[in-house]
């Protein structure tokens, strides 16, 4: 099923659909240093992945109504990492993730993007309850994930990798 893919925008950002002209920049940024540090496959992919990752993302979004979004400032476009909602398959919850490349680490991206993710799924697909996965040595990312006001559940195995589970439901999100 075609879907039309809507554009988010935040007070610094554009959450926008990804094209296949994203590829490049993205392979550009996954090849940075420590990017994939904490990822299941923490080395960069070839190029061909890449594009491949982004015809599932859209992909994604034909089948489930939500997926990733291409990560822009909207005062300087240029793709600058991803960030939305997935189904993940074999537990049947939908996550928020979230990736910038290493030159905007620190400036509160991840956090903005996430929290218009979360809206997203809230507010516009009244989803009951997002998650949120994170290698437990991930410190940064557990900030954003804790500033999100997402709860720490348990720790468990996810795409081979032990990591912190937190969740966060509709009627506590507070955007």
């Amino acid at each position: 099923m075609t879907r039309i893919i809507p554009t988010l925008t935040t007070a610094r950002l554009s959450l926008r659909p990804f094209s296949d002209q994203d590829a490049e920049a993205l392979y550009s940024i996954l090849r940075g240093e420590d990017v994939l540090k904490y990822f299941p496959w923490p080395g960069p992919p070839p190029l061909e992945r890449v594009q491949r990752f982004i015809t599932r993302q859209l992909a994604h979004w034909g089948e489930h109504g939500f997926g990733w979004w291409a990560v822009e400032l909207s005062a300087q476009p240029g793709l600058l990492g991803w960030n939305g909602l997935q189904y993940l398959p074999e537990t049947g919850e939908i996550e928020v993730g979230y990736l910038v490349s290493k030159s905007f680490w620190g400036q509160g991206i991840a956090t903005e993007g996430a929290q218009a993710s979360l809206k997203f799924g809230f507010e516009t697909l009244n989803l009951e309850n997002i998650i949120a996965l994170v290698h437990p040595e991930n410190k940064a990312s557990i900030r954003v994930i804790e500033k999100l006001g997402m709860a720490f559940d348990f720790q468990a195995e996810y795409f081979g990798m032990q990591v912190r589970h937190y969740s966060l439901s509709r009627a506590c999100f507070a955007p």
